[in-house]
């Protein structure tokens, strides 16, 4: 077992984070990163590395995508493995999948609100040494315990951050079985819903749900198409053209709560890999705001006290809420706004539609006020 001391602590706190690393810039406090070594390659280490996937104790076991080497792909990686799905290849992505900075924006939120203390990744050898300094950035931001299983030789890239940073090696299957199954407990609640996740894609026969109706204020465009990722205009379908079965009631007070919540919390977990999106759907279906309304709500401070969101959100939603504002934080300072919780743009507006209708979650029939003659 052989271990590294790390370079000096940063300078400054982490905000308006961007996922790169400096040797220089460490802090020797982190726990060190555990290496795994396989030299033989043998399927029992990847075997044991997989099983020690336990989300409810905070541990996440990544498998990478072979071959992937554009920079966001291991941050959706870690997404997935966190329980959520990009869309399938035949829908058009949404607009941050092909961004790095923000795929590893929404990996970082995800993996502070849901009190991640262990990524396992397997196959580190075969990732990419870009996907290895996000990493590294990730890790410093999070202050992730890290354990890299390598099947084979040490890649140099790889190497060359471990000279750099304070690591163990472990070259034994019964010590990396004994490593790997040592996590503290969590404080995820016991109880926990969402990592008991539904269907992906939804199928045809999946029941849907009526949001509750639109609130007046703020005021909005009600009838503004959204957009596609491929340009063409597209409307989520209304009551008139898809009638679902069952509508959701207004969340006025932890008492009007209906049970239909918590599939839909669990749609919401499977099927949104966006923090900001995820939160924003969740609202919807507790209040029945529509996109146009979500960029202008309001949460309390103490500049603003007035609010548009409720302060008594159920533990689920307030989750969400939690990520959304951790990515938010993570953003550069010109995006961010201590009491708009949704400030976001037509792109995103339009990655929230998409989200709510993947969740088979349609708004509310509007009804026209009649014009006078």
């Amino acid at each position: 077992m052989t271990s590294t001391p790390s370079g000096a602590a940063p300078d400054e706190t982490f905000h308006n984070w961007t996922p790169t690393w400096s040797q220089d810039h460490t802090d020797p406090s982190l726990p060190p990163i555990t290496l795994i070594t396989d030299t033989d390659d043998q399927p029992a280490y990847t075997t044991t590395a997989l099983a020690a996937h336990q989300p409810k104790l905070g541990r996440i076991a990544v498998h990478p995508t072979p071959l992937a080497t554009a920079p966001a792909y291991l941050a959706h990686d870690l997404i997935r493995a966190l329980g959520k799905h990009l869309p399938p290849p035949d829908i058009a992505p949404p607009w941050w999948t092909g961004n790095a900075d923000e795929s590893w924006r929404a990996a970082a939120a995800w993996t502070q609100a849901l009190k991640i203390s262990h990524y396992v990744i397997c196959r580190a050898h075969r990732i990419t040494g870009r996907h290895l300094e996000h990493l590294m950035a990730l890790r410093e931001l999070t202050r992730i315990r890290l354990t890299l299983v390598v099947s084979g030789p040490t890649p140099a890239a790889l190497a060359a951050i471990l000279n750099a940073v304070a690591h163990h090696q472990i070259d034994t299957l019964e010590d990396a079985h004994q490593h790997l199954n040592q996590d503290p407990l969590s404080q995820a609640p016991a109880s926990y819903p969402w990592w008991r996740s539904t269907s992906f894609p939804a199928p045809h026969d999946e029941l849907w749900y009526v949001l509750p109706p639109r609130p007046r204020r703020p005021a909005g465009t009600p009838d503004e198409p959204t957009i596609s990722s491929y340009g063409t205009p597209t409307r989520l379908p209304c009551t008139d053209s898809r009638p679902p079965s069952i509508a959701l009631p207004a969340h006025t007070n932890l008492g009007t709560l209906s049970p239909h919540h918590e599939t839909v919390a669990q749609r919401i977990h499977t099927r949104i890999a966006h923090p900001v999106h995820a939160a924003a759907v969740a609202i919807r279906s507790l209040t029945g705001y529509s996109t146009d309304q979500l960029p202008q709500l309001t949460i309390a401070t103490p500049q603003h006290p007035r609010a548009d969101l409720p302060t008594d959100l159920p533990d689920w939603a307030r989750l969400l809420q939690d990520a959304a504002r951790i990515h938010t934080d993570l953003l550069p300072a010109h995006f961010s706004g201590a009491d708009r919780p949704f400030r976001f743009g037509a792109r995103d507006r339009n990655d929230v539609a998409h989200a709510t209708e993947s969740c088979h979650l349609v708004a509310a029939h509007v009804r026209r006020a009649r014009q006078r003659s």
